[in-house]
C-alpha cells in the first residue's frame, strides 16, 4: 500500500465523518427542548393563532385577528423546513419589519429550523398580516403561529406560560420523549394548554401526556396544515410544577416547537405581571467522542499494517 492508497482513505475517512456533522449536510442536532421564554399573570387574555401547513408559497402569508384590548407582550413563531447555512427569511408585519435573528433559533435534525421574535411593538387590535419569505427553494415555513398577550380590565386574572424550542424526537437520534415544564401553577384550577407540533404524520401514533395524564393520541398527525398541529386543549393543574410530555411512539420524526399554558388565576384580584427571559443558545452540534474514537482507531491501524508492509 503506497502513500497515495492511505491518503485516499484518511480523506475519505475525514469527508464521511465532516458530512455528517456539518451544517447542512447532515444531521443538524438534536435541538433544544422547550423551555420557558414568559409567563406572568394579567387582566385580559392570551390569543394563540397560526397556520396553515407547508405550501412552498412565496410568500408565504398569515392573517391574525387580534381580540380587543392593549397588548402587553407579542411572540411571532415561523418553523421552517430544510434550512441551510446562509439562508435568509424576510419577514414583514403590518407593513414593518421586525426585529429577527439573521440566523434561526432553533435548527435540529435534518434543517427542521425554527425563527421566533418579539413583535410586541407591532401587533394592533383587529386584522394583522404577517408575510415571510424563505430564500430557499426547497424548503418553505411549515406555519407561522402567534402568541398575543392582551390587558382587558373588564376580564378577570389569568396566568399564563409560553414556552418555546425546537426539539428532533426521531429514531435517527434514539430520543423518544421530551418534556417541559410550568412552574408557580396553582393546583386545582382549569387552564388550556397549546402545543405546535412540526413533522407529524397520521397513524403513526405519538403521545401526549399532561401531569402524567394522557389527553392525546396520535396528535401529530397533520390536522392543521401539512406536517403541522396547533391544537388546545382543557386540562387541570394538579401541582405547583405541572409537566408535558410528548412520546414519540411511533412517529418516525416528531418536533415539539410550542407550548403556551392559559391558566385561571384563582383569584379575583388585579395583577399585571410579566416576565420575558433570555433566549437559551443553542448548542452546537459535536462529533461524538465514540465517533472520533472509532476514526482514530482506523487510522491507526492503516498506519501500523503500511509500516509493516514496507517493513517486509
Amino acid at each position: 500500500m503506497n502513500k497515495t492508497i492511505i491518503a485516499v482513505i484518511l480523506i475519505f475517512i475525514l469527508v464521511v465523518v465532516l458530512y455528517q456533522f456539518a451544517p447542512g449536510g447532515g444531521w443538524q442536532g438534536d435541538g433544544t427542548p422547550l423551555y420557558t421564554i414568559a409567563q406572568g399573570c394579567v387582566n385580559g387574555g392570551v390569543y394563540v393563532k397560526g397556520g396553515h401547513g407547508m405550501t412552498y408559497e412565496i410568500p408565504y402569508i398569515e392573517y391574525f385577528d387580534v381580540p380587543d384590548g392593549e397588548v402587553v407582550y407579542a411572540r411571532l413563531y415561523i418553523p421552517v423546513w430544510n434550512y441551510k447555512p446562509g439562508d435568509t427569511l424576510d419577514l414583514t408585519l403590518n407593513g414593518n419589519s421586525p426585529k429577527i435573528n439573521s440566523e434561526p433559533d432553533y435548527t435540529a435534525a435534518w434543517g427542521v429550523t425554527g425563527y421566533s421574535c418579539n413583535v410586541t411593538d407591532h401587533i394592533i387590535q383587529g386584522m394583522n398580516e404577517v408575510q415571510a419569505v424563505y430564500d430557499n427553494p426547497n424548503g418553505g415555513p411549515y406555519c407561522i403561529m402567534l402568541v398575543v398577550v392582551y390587558e382587558d380590565p373588564d376580564m378577570p386574572p389569568v396566568h399564563f406560560w409560553i414556552n418555546e424550542g425546537n426539539h428532533a424526537l426521531a429514531y435517527k437520534n434514539n430520543i423518544d420523549t421530551s418534556t417541559t415544564t410550568f412552574t408557580g401553577c396553582i393546583p386545582g384550577t382549569d387552564a388550556l394548554l397549546y402545543t405546535l407540533l412540526i413533522a407529524g404524520t397520521e397513524g403513526e401514533v405519538d403521545e401526549l401526556y399532561f401531569d402524567s395524564l394522557l389527553i392525546g393520541s396520535d396528535v401529530g398527525r397533520s390536522n392543521s396544515g401539512k406536517y403541522i398541529d396547533l391544537d388546545v386543549f382543557n386540562v387541570t393543574l394538579t401541582e405547583q410544577v405541572s409537566e408535558v410530555r410528548f412520546e414519540r411512539g411511533d412517529e418516525g420524526y416528531l418536533h415539539p416547537f410550542t407550548c403556551v399554558l392559559v391558566a385561571e388565576s384563582g383569584s379575583q384580584t388585579d395583577c399585571n405581571n410579566i416576565e420575558i427571559y433570555e433566549m437559551q443558545a443553542v448548542k452546537e452540534n459535536s462529533i461524538p467522542i465514540s465517533v472520533i474514537a472509532v476514526c482514530l482507531i482506523v487510522i491507526v491501524a492503516v498506519v501500523i499494517n503500511y509500516l509493516r508492509r514496507k517493513k517486509t
